[in-house]
């Protein structure tokens, strides 16, 4: 079986399942150059400067040879197909496109856009957690050179750019809920950018806190005067001002679309602002039943009579919880949409 590698979370070499001795820690250092310049000629001279920076040996090119040396022949044992090649000026590693996690993140990155542009946007997102799982850890880990630090911070670069668009698409499909445990330490962690912040306001908007979707633009804008002397972008500011009005527009859609619709066939937007329901709710199966009791059998008709439930109670008892439970799991009985106001 072919060699596979791992350069994310820790430089690895493995033949199903079993892993291969790649040495100490500076000849992982030269596998890790040659992986993520897979295909290229790299040259002696550009392997010792991103394997030891500043710091070279008087004698580190033949350090070097000894390296590439034992590597060739820890693949070669192994039987595997992607031998490292001498050619003009330099040496190459030639891999399937598959071989090591971070080609294959980055080619079915590749795949989800191509494939959300095409419409398939459930398609997509899994494409983009297929190339997401890949992320085990951050890029060559203890590799401190001015090169592999610079590649690291690319890398972060584009696992960000990934998230962000599989969070797109999870807002356009009316998935929220788990959105915000994966937005929230990426949004600590990149505090100015407005478009990662749009997205954990929604998400929190979409899951019942209003408040913590508002205190998050409140810090953000704070951060942005404070440190660049400029105000979050219209985009943003507009988001804002939606989740102060309870814009019916944020609600997520009814169902999920694997088509753009053109404007003459755009659907209806309806008002869909109930939080979340509660996780847990016992003890309330009577009340629960009374309400359904209200209910008129599917297809009766009222004559114009609007039908309203009051819930009384001591405050903290759960009357908001016994609500949105019964408005959940009903929501297919009112299509023209739920209105929610917080008293």
């Amino acid at each position: 079986m072919a060699v596979e590698f791992r350069v994310l979370g820790g430089v690895e070499a493995g033949v199903d399942g079993h892993r291969l001795d790649l040495g100490p820690a500076r000849q992982q250092r030269v596998l890790a150059v040659l992986l993520l310049e897979a295909g290229q000629v790299v040259t002696a001279d550009e392997l010792v400067d991103r394997v030891w920076g500043e710091h070279a040996p008087q004698r580190a090119r033949p350090t070097l040879y000894s390296y590439l040396s034992r590597l060739r022949n820890a693949l070669r044992t192994a039987g595997q197909d992607a031998p490292i090649a001498r050619r003009s000026g330099g040496y190459v590693l030639t891999v399937a496109a598959t071989a090591a996690d971070l080609h294959r993140f980055r080619a079915l990155s590749a795949k989800a856009r191509t494939t959300a542009h095409a419409g398939d946007e459930t398609a997509a997102a899994h494409l983009f957690e297929e190339a997401l799982a890949n992320w085990q850890g951050e890029l060559c880990p203890g590799m401190d050179t001015p090169w592999f630090n610079f590649r690291r911070e690319a890398a972060q670069v584009e696992r960000l750019a990934a998230v962000l668009d599989w969070s797109d698409l999870q807002l356009r499909r009316g998935i929220h809920t788990e959105l915000v445990t994966v937005l929230a330490p990426l949004a600590e962690d990149n505090p100015l950018d407005e478009r990662l912040a749009g997205q954990l306001m929604l998400a929190l908007y979409r899951g019942g806190r209003p408040a913590d979707a508002l205190n998050h633009y409140q810090e953000l804008r704070r951060r942005l005067v404070e440190e660049l002397g400029i105000d979050p972008a219209p985009p943003l500011r507009s988001l804002h001002q939606q989740i102060l009005i309870s814009d019916p527009r944020l609600a997520p859609p009814a169902h999920a679309t694997t088509t753009h619709p053109t404007a003459a066939h755009a659907p209806t937007t309806h008002p869909r602002q109930l939080p979340a329901p509660p996780p847990l709710l016992a003890g309330r199966d009577s009340e629960l039943v009374c309400l359904d009791k209200l209910l008129a059998p599917q297809g009766e008709q009222h004559g114009g009579t609007v039908l309203i439930a009051v819930i009384c109670g001591t405050g903290g008892v759960g009357k908001t919880s016994l609500a949105l439970r019964w408005a959940h799991g009903w929501q297919e009985r009112f299509p023209d949409g739920q209105l929610f106001a917080d008293l």
